[in-house]
């Protein structure tokens, strides 16, 4: 697909798939880490309770709403594989694109990562949309630059079909000044950003995305997404790296280990960390001795 195909498709509904986007090695050696670093919905189920989660080493189990499944978050402190997808040439260089250009330095952050594991029943309600008055909503695209507050890239780590709780979404909607219908269930807020009274396929207009292994499915936060409900035996595993310009702070304040920054190559340490930390001598040493103490009551 030639560049002008695919800003159309991606401006005018929102979303794109990119087929074959991680190699079967990759997508197999995550699903090795998984399988190697079990957690369930109780141990993720203290982060909503203002505790903190499950720490595998610097990656934190947690879940936003115990239906929506289980969350490695941070994990791309989980090893190389991981770190290797962070500038990933099957998307990186259009997210740096619909990002647009930085304010005289690194244009990207890496907002947010995880891995999704998601058994039968399990389901994420309809959120967002471009009513919402929000930096991660944001899409315009004026004179050729485009401006997209965050790009999400899901990647499959397994066939994801028809009764497997698909991803499902609005295409269009990004562009929409008047709330979907659907929130009227939540009180009728113009500025409602979630229904999760029940799976986002309960919503109209819904179009849910069937994706194989590897695929990854590109779309801008403004779009109104969610996903069905599972029904088919297993699980549902997905990849999520979250994107947005380097001067918006990451969703949960993770620090980067020292380790991790050791091992990165330039271009993925400048989104990890794109405002590099600035301290006096005297709090730098401190903050590293403070780091280190966290870490190890780990």
């Amino acid at each position: 697909m030639d560049e002008q195909k695919k800003d159309y498709l991606f401006d005018l509904n929102g979303f794109r798939v990119i087929a074959g986007a991680m190699g079967a090695a990759d997508v197999k050696a995550i699903n090795r880490w998984i399988n190697e670093h079990p957690a369930t919905a109780a141990d993720a189920a203290s982060f909503e309770k203002g505790e903190q989660g499950k720490w595998i080493g610097n990656v934190e189990v947690q879940s936003y709403m115990k239906e929506d499944g289980v969350n490695y978050q941070n994990v791309i402190e989980g090893g190389p594989v991981f770190e290797s997808l962070i500038d990933a040439a099957s998307w990186i260089d259009d997210v740096r694109r619909y990002v647009g250009p930085g304010l005289g330095g690194p244009n990207l952050s890496l907002n947010e990562n995880l891995v999704n594991c998601r058994g039968r029943g399990g389901y994420i309600g309809m959120h967002s949309g471009g009513h919402l008055p929000f930096f991660t909503t944001l899409f315009r695209h004026h004179t050729g630059s485009w401006m997209v507050g965050q790009i999400n890239i899901i990647v499959a780590l397994n066939d994801i079909g028809p009764g497997d709780g698909c991803t499902v979404v609005v295409p269009g909607s990004h562009r929409s000044h008047i709330p979907h219908p659907h929130y009227d269930d939540e009180g009728g807020d113009a500025h409602k950003v979630v229904n999760y009274s029940g799976p986002a396929t309960d919503a109209e207009c819904m179009v849910e995305l069937h994706l194989k292994a590897g695929d990854a499915l590109m779309f801008t936060d403004g779009l109104v997404h969610g996903s069905s409900a599972r029904k088919n035996p297993g699980e549902r595993r997905i990849l999520l790296y979250r994107y947005c310009p380097s001067w918006v702070s990451t969703r949960w304040n993770y620090l980067a280990s020292p380790e991790l920054l050791a091992r990165l190559t330039e271009a993925r340490r400048q989104i990890v960390q794109p405002v590099k930390p600035r301290m006096t001598p005297g709090w730098a040493s401190a903050n590293r001795a403070g780091q280190s103490d966290a870490g190890a009551g780990r």
